[in-house]
C-alpha cells in the first residue's frame, strides 16, 4: 500500500511511511524551500516548469492536469521502470500568493521512502530557477547551508577514526561546551579540543571501532547565523554491516563566514 509524504503546517508527515530518520534537508528545510509565486505570470511560469518536471520524473504520465493540480497516473509496482505517484498542488497562502507543493507517495512494502524524500527535495531545488530572483537565492542558500552542515559532520566523523585532529579542532567555535549526562566540559582552546577528540578516539580503538557515521540528521531550528541539529552517531567495526552501538547528540552551530562551527554539544547515553 502506498501513502503520501505530504506537507501540513510546519512538518512533513510521513503517513505510514516506514524508513530511516529524516535527514538535514527534510521537515524544516523542506518547508523553507517550498516555491511560492506572487503574480499570474510567475505562477504560470512555475506551473509549466512543474508540469514538465513531473513528466520527466516518472514515466506513467498525468491523470489530472489542471491549473491547480497535477497528478500522475497510478504507478505500476510491477514495472521494470522506477515509478512513483506524484501530486503537485497550487495552494493559496497569505498575500494573494500561492505555494507550489509537491507530494510523493511511498510504497512501504518495497522501499524505505528515501527515494521519495530526495525527489521532494529535488523538486523544490529545481523550481528555484522559476521563482523570483530573491526567493531563488533564499532557496538555494538553504540547500547550500544543508550541504555545508553535512560536510561538517562528515568531516567530524572522519576525524574520530583518522586524520589530523588539530585541523579538525577548527570545527569548534571557542569556547565551546560539551554536555554528557551530568558531566559538563568546557573547551577553551584548540588544545582542549584535540584532547577531547583524542580521548574519544582512544575509546573507539578500545572497542575496535574503525568507522563512524553521522546518521538521522535532522534540523530542529535555524536562523540566519545559528542552527540546532540533532543526529545519531553510529559506530562500526571493520566487518560490521550494522553498528555495534549508537549515540544521540544535539549540536548548536554558528555560521562563521561561509561555513558552520560547533558552539555546543549535548551527548546522549551510549
Amino acid at each position: 500500500m502506498k501513502f503520501p509524504l505530504f506537507v501540513s503546517g510546519v512538518l512533513i508527515l510521513l503517513a505510514g511511511c516506514q524508513g530511516s530518520g529524516l535527514s538535514l534537508k527534510d521537515d524544516i528545510v523542506f518547508q523553507q524551500t517550498i516555491p511560492v509565486c506572487a503574480t499570474d505570470e510567475e505562477c504560470e511560469k512555475v506551473w509549466a516548469a512543474a508540469r514538465q518536471w513531473v513528466l520527466k520524473a516518472t514515466p506513467q504520465g498525468l491523470e489530472v492536469d489542471s491549473a491547480e493540480r497535477l497528478q500522475t497516473s497510478p504507478a505500476d509496482d510491477e514495472s521494470y521502470l522506477w515509478e512513483t505517484d506524484i501530486t503537485v498542488s497550487k495552494v493559496p497562502v497569505a498575500g494573494d500568493k500561492y505555494q507550489i507543493v509537491m507530494e510523493a507517495w511511498c510504497n512501504t512494502t518495497i522501499n524505505s521512502c528515501e527515494a521519495e524524500r530526495r525527489l521532494m527535495r529535488r523538486f523544490n531545488k529545481d523550481m528555484a530557477a522559476y521563482v523570483s530572483p530573491r526567493q531563488s537565492q533564499a532557496i538555494l542558500r538553504v540547500f547550500n547551508e544543508g550541504d555545508d552542515m553535512d560536510t561538517l559532520f562528515g568531516s567530524y566523523a572522519a576525524s574520530l577514526t583518522a586524520g589530523d585532529l588539530r585541523r579538525h579542532a577548527d570545527m569548534y567555535y571557542l569556547p565551546s561546551t560539551i554536555v554528557s549526562g551530568d558531566n559538563i566540559r568546557q573547551l577553551g582552546n584548540s588544545d582542549d579540543v584535540v584532547a577531547f577528540l583524542e580521548e574519544t578516539r582512544a575509546r573507539l580503538a578500545g572497542d575496535n571501532i574503525t568507522r563512524v557515521e553521522a546518521q538521522q540528521r535532522q534540523l530542529l531550528s535555524s536562523s540566519k547565523n545559528t542552527a540546532i541539529v540533532q543526529l545519531q552517531w553510529a559506530f562500526y567495526g571493520a566487518a560490521d554491516d550494522e553498528p555495534q552501538y549508537t549515540r544521540k547528540a544535539t549540536y548548536t552551530l554558528i555560521k562563521i563566514g561561509k561555513g558552520w562551527k560547533i558552539m555546543s554539544a549535548s551527548l546522549g547515553d551510549d
